[in-house]
Order: C-alpha cells, then structure tokens, then sequence
C-alpha cells in the first residue's frame, strides 16, 4: 500500500494484534488530527479569590 500524501510504501507495524500502517518519508500514520486550538483563558488567583468570595 501506498501513502496517500507522498505515495511512498507504507511500512506495517503491529503489537498485541493491533497494526499500524506509517509512512518513514513523510511521517503519516493515517489518523484524522484537528488541528485548530481553541483560546485557553487562565484564571488569575485575583479572580478566582474574588469568584469564591462572591459564592
């Protein structure tokens, strides 16, 4: 079989009966990754103390 981005020859690998197929050239394991980051919003300690006065 071959990759699906660089048509390279996939190598298989396979551990306790589960098998992976990988690409050496480009690196792709055939997975479907997302790829976008949602914003990370960090409380500061001044609003958390100011939010667990308030309950």
């Amino acid at each position: 079989m071959d990759c699906s981005r660089c048509e390279a020859t996939l190598r298989r690998y396979e551990l306790d009966g589960r098998r992976a197929q990988v690409c050496e050239q480009c690196g792709y394991v055939g997975v479907d990754v997302e790829h976008r980051d949602e914003p990370v919003v960090v409380e500061s300690w001044e609003e958390a103390l100011r939010r667990f006065r308030k309950e």
